[in-house]
């Protein structure tokens, strides 16, 4: 004669096994998620400053020796939930000063400042493109692309291809 009692369910230690296991997963899935969430915020970055470089250098094609202010170049950049854009200073660009002779010296531009952290990136990060008169190059443009912000690079790391814009509107290594 069989039993009546059969067994049902998962033992302890089964059930112990399957917690460990997921406890692991998690532990390397979690910060691996934030990481490429952090990227994904951040590629607005790339957009955001080569079309900014890309209007700047059409401006400068007819309009040789000056760069224009967001308004005359037809930039339009609003302030999004990760970063607010500004011209030189000035939040959303300067609609008063419409030309800015490059051979004056450095022009501050375009900058980005993360208005959200951004995996280690702390607020107030900034990205920044300033002009500079180069006669070699195209457009007669040098644009000097800086990142400022995250004591150990960590800005740098996550936007590194940031620095790879240039003055032909391409990114030289892909995203």
């Amino acid at each position: 004669m069989k039993s009546s009692s059969t067994k049902c369910g998962f033992s302890l230690i089964e059930l112990m096994v399957v917690l460990v296991i997921l406890g692991v997963l998690a532990a390397i899935a979690v910060p691996k998620l934030f990481g490429q969430m952090a990227k994904a915020k951040a590629t607005e970055l790339y957009a955001a400053a080569g079309n900014y470089i890309h209007l700047q250098d059409a401006y400068n094609t007819e309009y040789q020796q000056s760069i224009g202010s967001w308004k005359t170049i037809g930039y339009a950049m609003k302030s999004s939930v990760n970063f607010k854009y500004y011209e030189g200073d000035d939040e959303g660009g300067n609609p008063a000063a419409s030309t800015v002779s490059i051979s004056d010296g450095e022009t501050a531009a375009w900058k980005a400042v993360s208005s959200a952290i951004l995996g280690e990136c702390a607020v107030g990060s900034i990205w920044k493109i300033d002009v500079i008169e180069a006669v070699s190059k195209a457009y007669n443009l040098e644009y000097k692309v800086a990142i400022t912000g995250g004591a150990n690079g960590e800005c740098e790391v996550l936007t590194k291809h940031f620095s790879g814009l240039d003055t032909d509107n391409h990114i030289i290594d892909t995203p």
